[in-house]
């Protein structure tokens, strides 16, 4: 089975759909063990080339969104929402082209095993003002502008990466 994308997933009892924001309590975490992720697709199934099996969510998580974005996200984000009756069209290509700075946000977290990922949760449109005020002491966004520093940085000096 080579990979599938789906839009619409069910993990432990909750129902995964394309444009909602989840949070859960992360195990396998890197930085934030408590993310709060608008959801993009589910992948699935055997990578061609590697023949590797993938089971992961793939999300914008909020905490890698600069402060200073992530109410301008939300607002846009929540109009979005009521124009599709909670059904929006979400795909990479979307991203790009309307949230260019967000690519940066981008996550993919394991479904298997399934004590990875606990307390999943969907977060309701009417609560997304709070989902910014309790991420507000959550910022790793620092790291992400650090990085696209560099790499300006690098692109005017003649270094390459």
């Amino acid at each position: 089975m080579s990979l599938k994308i789906y839009k619409e997933y069910t993990h432990n009892r909750v129902k995964l759909v394309t444009g909602h924001a989840y949070s859960f309590k992360y195990a396998a975490y890197a930085n934030d063990p408590s993310p709060i992720v608008f959801l993009i697709s589910t992948i699935r199934g055997i990578h061609p080339n590697t023949g590797h099996q993938w089971r992961l969510i793939q999300g914008i998580n909020i905490s890698y969104i600069p402060r200073a974005d992530r109410k301008r996200f939300i607002e846009i984000w929540k109009r979005e929402m009521t124009y599709t009756n909670a059904r929006p069209e979400f795909s990479w290509e979307k991203i790009k082209r309307q949230f260019p700075y967000i690519q940066h946000g981008i996550r993919r977290y394991m479904l298997k095993p399934n004590y990875y990922i606990r307390d999943l949760r969907e977060v309701p449109t009417e609560m997304y003002e709070d989902i910014i005020i309790k991420s507000w002491s959550k910022d790793f966004s620092s790291a992400i502008k650090r990085r696209v520093a560099a790499s300006i940085k690098g692109f005017f000096t003649g270094w390459r990466r």
